[in-house]
Protein backbone atom coordinates (compact mmCIF):
# COMPACT_ATOMS: atom_id res chain seq x y z
CA UNK A 1 0.00 0.00 0.00
CA UNK A 2 2.81 2.62 0.44
CA UNK A 3 4.14 1.77 -2.51
CA UNK A 4 0.84 2.98 -4.19
CA UNK A 5 0.36 5.95 -1.90
CA UNK A 6 4.13 6.84 -2.90
CA UNK A 7 3.28 6.37 -6.71
CA UNK A 8 0.61 9.03 -6.36
CA UNK A 9 2.61 11.67 -4.45
CA UNK A 10 5.39 11.43 -7.10
CA UNK A 11 3.05 11.83 -10.06
CA UNK A 12 1.24 14.50 -8.25
CA UNK A 13 4.48 15.94 -7.37
CA UNK A 14 5.95 15.55 -10.75
CA UNK A 15 3.41 16.70 -12.83
CA UNK A 16 3.14 19.90 -11.37
CA UNK A 17 -0.30 20.19 -11.08
CA UNK A 18 -3.09 22.05 -8.44
CA UNK A 19 -3.81 18.66 -6.42
CA UNK A 20 -5.12 17.82 -3.25
CA UNK A 21 -4.51 14.27 -1.66
CA UNK A 22 -6.62 11.76 0.05
CA UNK A 23 -6.12 12.15 3.92
CA UNK A 24 -6.36 8.71 4.62
CA UNK A 25 -7.15 9.11 8.46
CA UNK A 26 -10.24 11.26 7.33
CA UNK A 27 -11.54 8.91 4.86
CA UNK A 28 -13.34 5.40 4.65
CA UNK A 29 -15.18 2.87 2.43
CA UNK A 30 -17.51 0.22 3.33
CA UNK A 31 -19.20 -2.84 2.03
CA UNK A 32 -21.81 -4.04 2.70
CA UNK A 33 -22.72 -8.03 2.95
CA UNK A 34 -26.32 -9.68 2.58
CA UNK A 35 -26.81 -13.43 3.53
CA UNK A 36 -29.13 -15.22 3.79
CA UNK A 37 -31.76 -12.72 2.36
CA UNK A 38 -32.18 -10.94 5.74
CA UNK A 39 -28.53 -10.48 7.21
CA UNK A 40 -26.48 -7.21 6.63
CA UNK A 41 -22.75 -6.88 7.63
CA UNK A 42 -21.12 -3.58 6.99
CA UNK A 43 -17.03 -4.32 6.21
CA UNK A 44 -14.38 -0.89 5.66
CA UNK A 45 -11.40 -0.94 4.55
CA UNK A 46 -8.41 0.32 6.64
CA UNK A 47 -6.49 1.96 3.94
CA UNK A 48 -7.37 3.99 1.15
CA UNK A 49 -5.09 6.86 -0.42
CA UNK A 50 -5.68 8.74 -3.54
CA UNK A 51 -5.73 12.82 -5.18
CA UNK A 52 -8.43 15.03 -6.71
CA UNK A 53 -6.36 17.15 -9.55
CA UNK A 54 -8.27 20.57 -9.33
CA UNK A 55 -7.39 21.70 -12.69
CA UNK A 56 -8.37 18.65 -14.61
CA UNK A 57 -10.78 17.24 -11.96
CA UNK A 58 -9.28 13.88 -12.39
CA UNK A 59 -9.77 12.28 -8.96
CA UNK A 60 -8.21 8.63 -7.87
CA UNK A 61 -9.19 6.41 -5.16
CA UNK A 62 -6.96 3.68 -3.96
CA UNK A 63 -8.23 1.00 -1.80
CA UNK A 64 -5.67 -1.43 -0.18
CA UNK A 65 -7.78 -4.58 -0.57
CA UNK A 66 -5.72 -6.45 2.43
CA UNK A 67 -6.93 -4.07 4.63
CA UNK A 68 -10.67 -5.46 4.90
CA UNK A 69 -11.91 -5.56 8.28
CA UNK A 70 -15.04 -7.32 8.84
CA UNK A 71 -14.45 -7.61 12.55
CA UNK A 72 -14.10 -11.01 12.11
CA UNK A 73 -9.99 -12.08 11.67
CA UNK A 74 -10.77 -15.74 9.72
CA UNK A 75 -13.74 -14.03 7.36
CA UNK A 76 -11.35 -11.17 6.53
CA UNK A 77 -8.13 -14.26 6.22
CA UNK A 78 -11.00 -16.01 3.51
CA UNK A 79 -11.94 -13.05 1.79
CA UNK A 80 -7.87 -11.73 0.92
CA UNK A 81 -7.50 -15.15 0.01
CA UNK A 82 -10.79 -16.52 -1.94
CA UNK A 83 -12.37 -12.97 -2.87
CA UNK A 84 -9.74 -10.46 -3.31
CA UNK A 85 -7.13 -12.47 -3.93
CA UNK A 86 -4.95 -10.61 -2.80
CA UNK A 87 -1.53 -12.16 -3.37
CA UNK A 88 -2.27 -11.45 -7.00
CA UNK A 89 -4.57 -8.02 -6.78
CA UNK A 90 -3.30 -5.43 -4.20
CA UNK A 91 -5.53 -2.91 -4.57
CA UNK A 92 -8.75 -1.87 -6.28
CA UNK A 93 -9.13 2.08 -8.05
CA UNK A 94 -11.58 4.25 -8.86
CA UNK A 95 -11.01 6.75 -10.97
CA UNK A 96 -13.62 9.67 -12.35
CA UNK A 97 -13.61 13.15 -13.56
CA UNK A 98 -15.15 15.83 -11.39
CA UNK A 99 -16.70 19.20 -12.50
CA UNK A 100 -14.08 21.76 -12.31
CA UNK A 101 -16.28 24.54 -12.70
CA UNK A 102 -18.65 23.20 -9.93
CA UNK A 103 -15.82 22.57 -7.92
CA UNK A 104 -13.88 26.21 -8.23
CA UNK A 105 -17.46 27.89 -7.44
CA UNK A 106 -17.96 26.38 -4.41
CA UNK A 107 -17.36 28.36 -1.10
CA UNK A 108 -16.63 27.10 2.04
CA UNK A 109 -18.60 25.01 3.97
CA UNK A 110 -21.19 24.47 0.48
CA UNK A 111 -22.49 21.12 -0.16
CA UNK A 112 -23.21 20.72 -3.70
CA UNK A 113 -24.69 17.71 -5.12
CA UNK A 114 -22.80 15.97 -7.93
CA UNK A 115 -22.82 12.72 -9.75
CA UNK A 116 -19.52 10.86 -10.25
CA UNK A 117 -19.24 8.40 -13.42
CA UNK A 118 -16.12 6.73 -13.68
CA UNK A 119 -14.01 3.24 -13.36
CA UNK A 120 -13.77 1.13 -10.80
CA UNK A 121 -10.84 -1.51 -11.41
CA UNK A 122 -10.44 -4.28 -9.36
CA UNK A 123 -9.15 -8.09 -9.59
CA UNK A 124 -8.01 -7.45 -13.07
CA UNK A 125 -11.39 -6.00 -14.13
CA UNK A 126 -12.55 -2.87 -14.87
CA UNK A 127 -16.67 -1.52 -15.10
CA UNK A 128 -18.23 1.72 -15.44
CA UNK A 129 -19.93 2.58 -11.95
CA UNK A 130 -21.79 5.92 -10.34
CA UNK A 131 -22.03 7.43 -7.72
CA UNK A 132 -24.46 10.27 -6.19
CA UNK A 133 -22.05 12.82 -4.02
CA UNK A 134 -22.27 15.83 -2.06
CA UNK A 135 -18.99 17.93 -2.36
CA UNK A 136 -18.54 19.99 0.01
CA UNK A 137 -15.43 22.63 0.45
CA UNK A 138 -13.71 22.90 3.46
CA UNK A 139 -11.87 25.95 5.52
CA UNK A 140 -8.44 25.97 3.93
CA UNK A 141 -8.89 24.61 0.86
CA UNK A 142 -9.99 20.83 2.11
CA UNK A 143 -12.43 19.14 -0.24
CA UNK A 144 -15.08 16.34 1.88
CA UNK A 145 -16.84 14.09 -0.96
CA UNK A 146 -19.52 11.65 0.57
CA UNK A 147 -21.78 9.39 -1.02
CA UNK A 148 -25.27 10.01 -0.49
CA UNK A 149 -26.60 7.00 -1.73
CA UNK A 150 -24.79 3.23 -2.24
CA UNK A 151 -23.76 2.52 -5.82
CA UNK A 152 -23.83 -1.28 -6.44
CA UNK A 153 -21.37 -3.81 -7.73
CA UNK A 154 -22.27 -6.67 -10.00
CA UNK A 155 -19.63 -9.34 -8.16
CA UNK A 156 -20.47 -11.41 -11.75
CA UNK A 157 -19.32 -8.39 -13.82
CA UNK A 158 -15.64 -8.79 -11.86
CA UNK A 159 -15.87 -12.16 -11.72
CA UNK A 160 -15.79 -12.46 -8.05
CA UNK A 161 -18.43 -14.33 -7.31
CA UNK A 162 -16.99 -17.78 -7.45
CA UNK A 163 -15.39 -16.49 -4.37
CA UNK A 164 -18.29 -15.10 -2.87
CA UNK A 165 -19.99 -19.11 -3.42
CA UNK A 166 -16.76 -20.18 -1.92
CA UNK A 167 -17.42 -17.84 1.42
CA UNK A 168 -21.21 -18.85 1.44
CA UNK A 169 -19.52 -22.88 1.52
CA UNK A 170 -17.03 -21.79 4.18
CA UNK A 171 -19.22 -20.01 6.56
CA UNK A 172 -22.26 -22.68 5.51
CA UNK A 173 -24.89 -20.17 4.09
CA UNK A 174 -27.88 -20.57 2.16
CA UNK A 175 -26.95 -17.42 0.07
CA UNK A 176 -24.24 -14.08 0.18
CA UNK A 177 -26.27 -11.46 -2.19
CA UNK A 178 -24.06 -10.52 -5.73
CA UNK A 179 -25.09 -7.35 -5.74
CA UNK A 180 -22.68 -5.57 -3.11
CA UNK A 181 -23.42 -1.80 -2.19
CA UNK A 182 -20.51 0.46 -1.58
CA UNK A 183 -20.52 3.71 0.28
CA UNK A 184 -17.59 6.18 1.43
CA UNK A 185 -16.55 9.41 2.46
CA UNK A 186 -13.44 11.00 2.13
CA UNK A 187 -11.70 14.23 2.49
CA UNK A 188 -9.11 15.45 0.07
CA UNK A 189 -6.22 18.21 1.64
Amino acid sequence: MKRAFLAVLLLVAASGVNALELDGAKSQLKVTSIKNDRVAELFSFSEVSGSLNEDSGEALIIVALDSIDSGIDIRDQRMKKYLFNTDRYKTAEFRARVDVQALRSLTPGEPRSMRLSGELSISGKTLPIHFATQVTKLSGGAISVITVEPAFIDSNAVEMAPGIEKLRSLAGLKNINLSVPVTFAVQFH
